[in-house]
């Protein structure tokens, strides 16, 4: 479906509507959405990518939380001295 067929078919027409109600543009609100969820596909691609190095290192999630608590307690441990 192109931009063209969509903007011709009955929900753009209601969507279109509803944001004007709204006093708001539906473009932007359209173009918004999208910028928003190519962000959430590149978060989830990241995570994906993150989780299977974390795989091949060896590291489990457990570890994760200790090295964080560690480095908290050593960081603590430098601002006492």
């Amino acid at each position: 479906m192109t931009t063209e067929t969509l903007t011709k078919t009955p929900l753009w027409e209601q969507f279109e509507a509803a944001a004007r109600r709204k006093r708001r543009s539906p473009v932007k609100l359209v173009t918004d959405y999208m910028k928003e969820q190519l962000e959430i596909w590149e978060d989830e691609r990241l995570f994906e990518e993150m989780r299977h190095e974390a795989q091949k290192s060896g590291y489990t999630e457990d570890d994760a939380v200790e090295i964080v608590r560690q480095y908290r307690r050593e960081k603590k441990a430098r601002g006492a001295t």
